[in-house]
């Protein structure tokens, strides 16, 4: 075989073997082992203070492969206690990265995160954190597929909603998005008028930026745009958030949206309430 340009996994894994994590990462970030995740720190102009991105890595690191990339979306804010559990210790914990052989990846955020650019404070710009910074920095420093294809989403609560609008503005850039028990009170659940204005004002600035990134709307305006692959897999289960969760899969099946829908008994508001093994068996399943 003739010689060539050495492959992107070529160069990272020699880069991973001969100079260390440390010495091959850019000024803007370094590594470092916490509970078996590599952990970086990343600057960035969309958010108000420095974040962490844990990287969880199949034990068997293949090389010559190109690995999917499951994003694993926080509920809370960076300082904020895992008082829902955490994902990331759910994955390695189930063993699903070597399961699935998956390249599992955590961002942080500053602020509370709902996974929208506000319109007005310029260091709450979760969306834009994502896409802009915490995508490039996995895509070039690991052995990832940087196709729509290799990138997928998780998540629950508020992080449930940011899945399934991450996926439905970005049809092209994400393949599947599974959503379990997701925050859609804002959206079609029952809450005083007077509430979701404030709530609105808070996490997006205005009404008008809410819009873009209401799920109900965004299925009326891009849904079709996904295609007639079910790419969403929404959960929902008994309690508070039932109604509007109902609500939402009821529009789903009247605009003929493509999706995987599960009822089910409530489990605990948690990441380690047993949901996670199937929700990333739908997404890594074949078509």
């Amino acid at each position: 075989m003739a010689m060539g340009a050495p492959s992107k996994i070529g160069l990272l894994l020699l880069a991973w073997s001969l100079q260390g994590w440390s010495q091959m990462l850019d000024a803007d970030g370094y590594t470092l082992e916490e509970r078996g995740f590599r952990v970086h720190r990343l600057q960035s102009e969309y958010q108000s203070a420095e974040t962490t991105v844990r990287v969880l890595l199949p034990d068997d690191l293949k090389e010559n492969k190109l690995y999917r990339v499951l994003y694993v979306l926080p509920v809370v804010a960076a300082a904020d206690e895992k008082k829902h559990g955490d994902g990331m210790l759910e994955i390695k914990k189930r063993d699903l990265h070597n399961e699935h052989g998956l390249i599992c990846v955590s961002p942080e955020f500053t602020a509370m995160p709902w996974y929208a650019d506000h319109d007005s404070e310029v260091t709450r710009q979760d969306e834009s954190h994502l896409l802009k910074v915490v995508l490039p920095f996995v895509e070039k420093n690991y052995p990832v597929l940087e196709g729509w294809n290799g990138r997928l989403l998780v998540g629950f609560s508020k992080s449930g909603w940011g899945a399934f609008t991450l996926l439905l503005r970005h049809p092209k850039l994400f393949h599947r998005a599974a959503g379990w028990d997701p925050g859609i009170r804002i959206d079609t659940g029952p809450i005083e008028e007077d509430d979701r204005n404030e709530k609105v004002e808070r996490i997006f600035g205005s009404a008008k930026n809410f819009e873009d990134y209401r799920l109900s709307t965004l299925l009326r305006r891009r849904g079709a745009d996904l295609g007639e692959e079910a790419r969403m897999f929404y959960y929902n289960t008994k309690g508070n958030r039932a109604l509007g969760g109902t609500k939402l899969h009821q529009l789903m099946v009247k605009l003929e949206f493509p999706h995987h829908y599960v009822f089910e008994s409530k489990r605990p508001h948690r990441w380690d309430s047993g949901w996670i093994p199937k929700a990333v068996e739908c997404l890594v399943r074949e078509p």
